[in-house]
């Protein structure tokens, strides 16, 4: 059966690709830091941004709300 699917793989210049899961231990860690955000005010709104990324009138970009400044354990980034 191997021998069969060698051979067919030569005939059409294919190259054989496999693929593995990887080990537990070479996943990335989520590395989390604490960060200044700014939510919405709203409680009906679910916006919010890091500060970083905050406009100048401090508005929700979802529903045009005040933000309010909090601290939130965020992946760095």
């Amino acid at each position: 059966m191997k021998r069969l699917i060698l051979d067919i793989l030569k005939e059409k210049e294919a190259v054989p690709i496999f693929f593995g899961k990887r080990a537990k231990e070479e996943e990335m860690e989520t590395i989390l830091i604490d960060t200044e955000i700014y939510s919405c005010m709203d409680n009906s709104c679910i916006g919010w941004m890091r500060k970083d990324f905050v406009s100048d009138d401090l508005l929700c970009p979802m529903c045009g709300n005040e933000m309010i400044q909090e601290i939130r354990e965020l992946p760095k980034i």
